[in-house]
């Protein structure tokens, strides 16, 4: 069976697991059509089905979709003997690279889930219009984040760099035939879909939900909202970015908390605004990856060296070189203690509000307005325990904002793309040192603010394109 099209279909299947219906996944059509009819029956079954779309969504926070990003950057390194990081970290990643291939699987599987809830969901006989429309707000707005993670990964922003955008697949996979063999779409559609979905969801959502839990660890309209001042950052969209971040701010259900580790030490607090819930069952991979073998992790990521001692530096004075530990293996690296709780239970935010005021503060000093800018960067660093920011002019208050983005979300995700959209990668990028590399390591080349396509999709898609500097 062609890899790509299984991609699609193994998404299906996940959906049904969750209502105890197997499917032999050399079944194609037939079989599929049938199961799809039984798993949105009625409402029981379709709500089983937004579960499933949460469950492989989990998979896609669970740690790599950032972690694959931080490996390249000035943050994070591997100290590990997984060549997969490895090569990451040293800007030679290649096509056949299965941390790559499971990021980019997974993606596809999160948004034919959504593609299921949105083509079914409608025609479910016992949902009322209310859920059914809250049901397709959540996979709106999950299928363009899933876009925008594609795009930023694999594609490119447009008029900054990238060729071409990445497959639009807005249907069920159901069954095989020469139609799946897309070809990648423009770097514009793809943003554009991105955003298509974000404001449809942003439109159908609640604003909130029956509790606490419910409305941090659920898609609200807030959500869709602080993803869309995220996707207008990214596009230098700097009047809606302020505007979308200026929404959320207001909305009144959120605040900077303190101390800064109540944010990864308490689940659901104010500072989320939309949290990935994980407990011992679904768990999330952060622990594993930086807790050293002492504390039953495997230690394989830590700080960059330099960045470890500007958080050393710091401590005493910023709360978040408090979240930073010693491993005495590997030649004494240091590691994130973000996500702390045994056998890998941590929830991981995903949107947080600290985000709209560094946004917010990004797009008021492109457009002129520093005292702003300096009023939402100083927010932050307050609550960090950090005196006040000054700046003479918008250039140099960016410059400042961007710094505070490292301290503030390190190893969440969020370093390799403020390079790579700010076009500072390549000179910020060079002769990074790497505690178990023999030599420094550089990104060298524009065409690496892409990964590649993995050869999984190339090897059986005649009609995909490798990226430029992995072809």
């Amino acid at each position: 069976m062609k890899k790509y099209l299984y991609k699609g279909m193994a998404a299906g299947f996940i959906v049904l697991s969750g209502l105890g219906i197997s499917c032999n996944v050399l079944d194609q059509d037939p079989q599929f059509q049938i199961a799809t009819d039984e798993a949105f029956a009625n409402a029981v079954n379709a709500e089983a089905a937004l579960n499933g779309l949460y469950n492989e969504a989990q998979l896609v926070y669970n740690w790599r979709v950032q972690t694959l990003g931080e490996l390249a950057s000035d943050l994070v390194q591997s100290v590990d003997t997984w060549d997969n990081f490895n090569v990451i970290d040293e800007f030679r990643q290649t096509p056949d690279n299965t941390e790559i291939d499971d990021l980019y699987t997974q993606i596809y599987r999160t948004i034919d889930l959504a593609n299921n809830i949105i083509a079914f969901a409608p025609n479910v006989p016992d949902l009322t219009q209310e859920r059914v429309n809250d049901m397709l707000g959540q996979a709106y707005a999950f299928r363009g984040m899933m876009y925008f993670h594609l795009a930023t990964y694999f594609g490119g922003i447009p008029g900054k760099y990238g060729e071409a955008g990445v497959i639009i697949e807005t249907e069920p996979s159901i069954g095989v035939n020469e139609d799946a063999f897309k070809e990648r779409a423009s770097l514009q559609a793809t943003w554009d879909q991105a955003r298509a979905d974000l404001e449809q969801g942003e439109n159908l959502l609640a604003e909130s939900r029956a509790s606490n839990f419910l409305s941090r660890s659920r898609l609200t309209k807030s959500a869709a909202t602080a993803m869309l001042a995220r996707y207008h950052l990214y596009l230098d969209n700097w009047s809606e970015a302020e505007s979308k971040a200026s929404q959320v701010i207001n909305q009144g259900s959120f605040e900077l908390v303190q101390p800064f580790s109540d944010i990864f030490r308490t689940d659901f607090s104010s500072e989320s605004i939309f949290e990935m819930h994980y407990n011992v069952v679904d768990f999330s991979g952060f622990r594993q990856w930086y807790f050293p073998a002492a504390l039953n992790g495997r230690g394989g990521l830590s700080f960059h060296e330099p960045f470890a001692q500007e958080l050393l530096a710091r401590q005493g004075v910023d709360e978040r070189s408090d979240l930073i530990e010693l491993n005495p293996a590997f030649g004494g690296v240091y590691y994130s203690t973000k996500f702390d709780e045994l056998q890998n239970a941590s929830n991981v935010p995903v949107l947080r509000i600290a985000e709209m005021y560094l946004i917010r503060a990004e797009a008021r000093a492109r457009q002129g307005n520093v005292s702003g800018g300096l009023d939402d960067l100083n927010a932050v660093r307050n609550r960090a325990g950090l005196d006040n920011a000054s700046a003479s002019g918008g250039e140099e208050l960016v410059d400042l904002i961007l710094d505070e983005r490292r301290f503030e979300f390190a190893i969440e995700g969020h370093r390799f793309f403020d390079m790579t959209r700010t076009d500072r990668a390549v000179e910020v990028f060079t002769d990074l040192p790497r505690t178990t590399g023999s030599t420094t390591y550089s990104i060298g080349d524009r065409g690496r603010y892409v990964f590649p396509i993995p050869n999984s999709e190339i090897f059986t898609n005649p009609n995909m394109v490798q990226n430029p500097a992995y072809r």
